[in-house]
């Protein structure tokens, strides 16, 4: 009976992932609406916040990942803040990188606990979907910041090209909305061949997005099944 009492009990883990994969679904469904003007930025920011603070909620159920997260949230927010406030590549490039190193993170717990040996629901899933939209946006920082230190490492095709204003007419990483959708073609590995990676570096973590992708893919789905084949064994 409390056995039972147990597995009908609510899962809260389950409700913080699916803020998660909700607020994630959000913002890549609505990058390409998001102008380049600040009130389009600055929703966009909004969206971006609320992902950060979900991330948060979400890897809250240990607490040593809760106070890292609040630990590499809190530069990252202020220095997206801070490009309110003052302009520059090398403060774009900065936002990026701590944007970058904190989605790292929870992206690496949240793999950790989908691949706990745990009994498969709900949560697991939601926690799945939400760590691979997240390969993709942090995928779409690393592109921001290598198109920042060495520009022209990627092309963008002619019609995308002539809708695309200057690149960093606004100090701001969202301004660089093309590298969301390129992250995501390459990570699903369907390469449209709209947006090209041009230099060597550009490239190699291109290939390793695309690598990562499968692999993401094989060993979960891999993991997953043995997990619900363990759990009717012992059922």
């Amino acid at each position: 009976m409390k056995g039972d009492s147990k597995r009908n009990q609510p899962s809260h883990t389950q409700s913080r992932f699916l803020l998660l994969s909700v607020s994630l679904f959000a913002i890549l469904l609505a990058y390409p609406f998001w102008s380049r003007t600040a009130l389009g930025l600055a929703t966009f920011d909004v969206m971006f916040w609320s992902v950060m603070l979900a991330s948060i909620y979400a890897i809250s159920r240990r607490h040593w990942s809760f106070f890292v997260g609040l630990l590499l949230v809190f530069p990252a927010l202020a220095s997206d803040i801070a490009l309110y406030f003052f302009q520059g590549k090398m403060l774009l490039f900065s936002s990026c990188l701590l944007d970058l190193v904190f989605l790292v993170f929870v992206t690496g717990v949240v793999i950790g606990y989908v691949l706990r040996p745990e009994p498969v629901g709900m949560d697991k899933i939601l926690g799945a979907i939400s760590a691979y939209l997240l390969i993709g946006l942090a995928w779409a920082l690393v592109y921001g910041a290598l198109e920042l230190s060495y520009p022209g490492s990627f092309r963008l095709a002619q019609g995308l090209a002539a809708e695309t204003e200057s690149a960093y007419s606004v100090p701001h990483w969202a301004d660089l909305d093309n590298f969301i959708y390129f992250s995501l073609v390459t990570l699903s590995t369907l390469g449209y061949g709209d947006i090209v990676a041009v230099t060597r570096v550009a490239r190699s973590w291109s290939a390793v997005e695309a690598i990562v992708g499968q692999l993401y893919l094989t060993i979960l789905l891999a993991r997953l099944i043995g997990l619900q084949i363990l759990q009717r064994r012992k059922g």
